[in-house]
């Protein structure tokens, strides 16, 4: 990145380390690993690139709530970046106190949520409050139904019934034809 260009700052929220393409100082496409819990940089060109190459929304790292937006650039464009998914840590801790303070109920404060990753934040911030095993259990049961993949049907597929033995019928004509 160069110094004129625009920086966004992101945190990985996942506990595990995700990979973006980015462009280095001479223009080639290289990968930058961000490790879990980390902050990091990237332009806002190269965050709208790896944007755009998400096979489906819902693999929008900058969206799906996996990284959220700390520092915005000048450059920044909200609804690229906005979601119900992207809650920052004070969000996360603020819904929390709701719901333990029972303010909110978890199903409401999951509604317009629909990320796995964020779901599985609530859940351990949940847990680590000792929060009551009805509300975890509400959080599980949306994450359960949204995990990758869950979306995808699935196909009955029967095999195709046995073929049945063709036997050969040999017509002998004259016993010199075998």
């Amino acid at each position: 990145m160069s110094g004129n260009e625009s920086v966004e700052v992101w945190v990985n929220t996942a506990a595990g380390m995700r990979w973006i393409k980015v462009l280095d100082r001479q223009g080639r496409e290289i990968g930058k690993t961000i490790p879990g819990g980390r902050t990091f940089t990237v332009s806002t060109f190269d965050r709208q690139v790896n944007q755009d190459a998400a096979a489906d929304p819902d693999q929008d790292l900058f969206r799906n709530g996996t990284f959220v937006l700390v520092k915005e650039s000048g450059e920044t464009n909200k609804d690229e970046v906005e979601s119900s998914d992207s809650l920052t840590d004070a969000e996360m801790a603020t819904m929390v106190h709701e719901i333990l303070a029972k303010n909110m109920t978890a199903e409401v404060a999951i509604r317009k949520i629909n990320s796995p990753v964020t779901l599985g934040r609530l859940l351990e911030a949940l847990v680590a409050e000792d929060a009551p095993k009805s509300s975890i259990d509400v959080v599980k049961a949306k994450q359960q139904g949204i995990e990758p993949g869950a979306a995808v049907e699935r196909q009955v597929v029967s095999p195709p019934p046995p073929k049945k033995k063709e036997e050969k019928v040999v017509v002998k004509t004259s016993p010199d034809e075998e």
